[in-house]
């Protein structure tokens, strides 16, 4: 049953990756103007690298109603492209079922950690710090002046879509990497240690005499000097 399941998240984790980096290439915030008889007068779409982009970019009152930049770091937006690669790279090659010990793991843990939080960026504070401050609603609004006779569409799109879905996809995965990694890495160091401290306990010769001879007795044998010697060295070579 659990491999069952860790299969079904390598399996959702690779989809996710995949509307991720679709994602890049789509737009994920549209803002149209229609007039009442449904002529298009104003659209722009979001692009994270693109920025905004129109079709009627001869229309002059689509330009003076471009929506400001929204200036999403394209330092950002390049390291999260970074990670989906290494995050692929991680899924394919460095499966935790091959390697020993499952702790030379630990540091792809952080790159699955990190796409799982850029993704987590954008589904969350990308609305919140870039869209609804600049009075682009979220996620849809349809806004009909009469006064005007204009018509207002706001909505995200493809791209933003895909990051939503996509993060129900992935973060599965990333979780139980970074707990197995690190729970049995820590269950080695602490096996270890127990052997160290079963190692360093002091030794009670007199306890372990006797011991030997109860044993002696129960048998029925008589302990003789000889035999007590001979006790007392095969002890010290054992604790050798």
């Amino acid at each position: 049953m659990i491999i069952k399941a860790v299969s079904l998240f390598k399996i959702t984790f690779i989809a996710g990756l995949i509307l991720l980096f679709l994602s890049m290439f789509v737009e994920w915030y549209s803002f149209q103007i229609y007039s009442l008889e449904n002529e298009l007068l104003v659209s722009w779409q979001y692009n994270i690298f693109k920025d905004w982009s129109t079709i009627l970019s001869s229309s002059q009152l689509n330009l003076v109603l471009r929506p400001n930049d929204l200036s999403i770091s394209l330092p950002l937006n390049i390291i999260f492209t970074g990670s989906l690669i290494l995050s692929g790279y991680v899924i394919l090659f460095k499966d935790m079922e091959r390697v020993n010990p499952i702790s030379i793991c630990r540091p792809y843990s952080y790159v699955l950690g990190m796409t799982l939080l850029l993704n987590m960026f954008y589904v969350i504070i990308f609305p919140v710090m870039y869209l609804i401050p600049q009075e682009l609603y979220f996620p849809f609004i349809k806004i009909i002046d009469l006064e005007q006779n204009f018509i207002y569409l706001f909505s995200i799109d493809l791209g933003y879509i895909f990051q939503v879905i996509a993060f129900m996809l992935i973060f599965p995965f990333p979780i139980y990497y970074y707990h197995i990694t690190h729970k049995y890495d820590n269950e080695e160091e602490n096996y270890v240690k127990s052997l160290i401290q079963e190692a360093q306990e002091p030794i009670d010769l007199d306890k372990w005499i006797a011991q030997e001879q109860l044993k002696l007795q129960n048998s029925g044998k008589n302990i003789q000097e000889e035999d007590l010697n001979i006790l007392i060295k095969t002890f010290i070579e054992g604790e050798s």
